[in-house]
C-alpha cells in the first residue's frame, strides 16, 4: 500500500505480507498532519516535510475549507482501518491509535480525507489490516491466526510419553493474540497488588508461585480493567490458553520436538543445562528464572515457551480423542489441571512441545506461571 500526500510529491511505503502469523510485523503507514504544515512519518520515525498549505481568502459568496488528504494505494476490495494519534508515541505499551473509519476500497489510488481535523494541533495518521487496528497492546501482544495442527508426539519422538498421543489433527478455527512473554512480576503486580514470587530482585523475571486458580483470577481482573478503560475489542476477554492453543503456538509451525528442531541445549532456553536434550551440548544450569525475552523466540515471536517457568493451560488434564477435531478444550471434568513447556530447574526432555504435566488447581511452586492469551468470550 502507498500512501501519498496532497501536494503531488510521493513518499511511498510498501505493504508487505506478514512474517510469521503476526500481522503486527507489517510496515505500519503513518502521516503526520497540520493545517499550515504538513509531514509524513514512517514507522522507523523519519519525518519529510512537504510545503506549507494555506488558505488564502476566498472571493465574496465562496466558502473555502482544508482538508487533511490521503491518497491510498492498495487492492480494490480489500478492508482498511484509518487511525490517528494527536503526536507519534514510540514504545507504546497500549493503543493510542482512534479509529477514524472502516475502508473498503472501491478504487485505487482512493482519496480519503478528514473533515474533522483540527486547525489547532497535528494528526498522525495510519492505515492498517483490521487486525492490527485492533490490537490493544501492540509492544505485548502477538497475533496467533487459526489453523490445522498435529497434536502430541510420534512414537518415534525420544523420550517421549504414552500420553502425548495419539495423535490428533486439532483446527484453531479463530486466531487470537497471546502474550508475547510469560507474565511478569511487574505486570503481575500492577493488577493484583501483591507479587508472591519466590526469585524477587527483578519486576521483570515470570511471576512464579502461580496457582491455576491465581493465574484465572489474574486474568478475570485484567479484563475488567482494560474494557473500562475501552482498550479491548467488544467481546473480547483475558483467559488462559486451552492445551490446544498453546501447543499450537509453541510450534509455530514446527514438527519437530521442540520449535528449534530436534534437540534443546540451555543456550536456548532456561533450563537444567547439564541434561540437554537429544544431543545438545551441555550449558548452564542457572537455578533460578531469567527475565523473561531472555532467549531467541519461536518463529511466531512468542518468548519462553520452551523452558524458564511451566505455564498453566485452561484445560482440565485428559486423554487426548485422536482423529481430527475442532477448537478442542480439554476434559470436560477432573483433578488436575495441564501445565506445559518446561521450566527452570527442569531437564530438556521436559522443555519438548508436545510434553504435558498437571498438578492440582491450587498447586504453587516457583516454578510455575503463566502466559495470557486475548480471545471471544467463552
Amino acid at each position: 500500500m502507498n500512501i501519498d500526500h496532497d501536494d503531488g510529491n510521493r513518499f511511498s511505503v510498501n505493504r508487505v505480507a506478514s512474517k510469521g502469523r503476526n500481522p503486527t510485523n507489517s510496515i505500519i503507514k503513518t502521516a503526520l498532519s497540520i493545517l499550515r504544515s504538513v509531514f509524513y512519518t514512517l514507522a522507523l520515525g523519519t519525518l519529510a516535510q512537504v510545503p506549507q498549505v494555506f488558505a488564502a481568502t476566498p472571493a465574496a459568496g465562496v466558502s473555502l475549507q482544508v482538508y487533511a488528504r490521503l491518497t491510498i494505494t492498495g487492492a480494490v476490495g480489500s478492508n482498511y482501518v484509518v487511525q490517528k494519534v494527536v503526536e507519534v508515541v514510540t514504545n507504546m505499551t497500549h493503543n493510542y491509535w482512534q479509529t477514524l473509519t472502516n475502508l473498503a476500497l472501491s478504487s485505487s489510488p482512493y482519496l480519503w480525507f478528514d473533515t474533522n481535523c483540527p486547525t489547532t494541533a497535528g494528526r498522525c495518521y495510519r492505515v492498517v489490516d483490521p487486525i492490527v487496528a485492533a490490537n490493544p497492546n501492540p509492544a505485548l501482544l502477538v497475533w496467533i491466526e487459526p489453523g490445522t495442527f498435529t497434536m502430541g508426539s510420534p512414537s518415534s519422538e525420544k523420550d517421549r510419553t504414552s500420553d502425548e498421543g495419539p495423535l490428533t489433527q486439532v483446527t484453531i478455527s479463530q486466531g487470537f493474540w497471546m502474550s508475547k512473554y510469560e507474565v511478569t512480576q511487574a505486570e503481575y503486580l500492577a493488577v493484583m497488588g501483591s507479587n508472591p514470587s519466590y526469585f524477587t530482585g527483578d519486576l521483570k523475571r515470570p511471576a512464579e508461585e502461580m496457582t491455576w486458580i491465581d493465574a484465572t483470577n489474574y486474568c478475570g481482573k485484567l479484563t475488567q480493567q482494560e474494557r473500562s478503560a475501552g482498550r479491548l475489542p467488544a467481546g473480547y476477554v483475558y483467559r488462559l490458553p486451552t492445551e490446544a492453543e498453546w501447543e499450537y503456538a509453541c510450534r509455530a509451525g514446527t514438527t519437530t520436538a521442540t520449535a528449534y528442531g530436534d534437540s534443546l541445549s540451555s543456550a536456548q532456553a532456561n533450563f537444567d543445562g547439564n541434561y540437554p536434550y537429544n544431543g545438545a551440548a551441555v550449558g548452564p544450569y542457572l537455578g533460578r528464572t531469567t527475565a523473561v525475552g531472555s532467549y531467541t523466540p519461536n518463529a511466531w515471536g512468542l518468548y519462553d515457551m520452551h523452558g524458564n517457568v511451566w505455564e498453566w493451560c485452561l484445560d482440565w488434564y485428559g486423554t487426548y480423542p485422536g482423529g481430527s477435531v475442532t477448537d478442542p478444550k480439554g476434559a470436560v471434568s477432573g483433578s488436575y489441571r495441564v501445565v506445559r513447556g518446561g521450566g527452570w530447574g527442569g531437564d530438556g526432555w521436559l522443555c519438548r512441545s508436545a510434553y504435558r504435566f498437571h498438578y492440582w488447581p491450587d498447586y504453587r511452586s516457583n516454578g510455575i506461571g503463566f502466559r495470557p492469551v486475548l480471545a471471544p468470550g467463552q
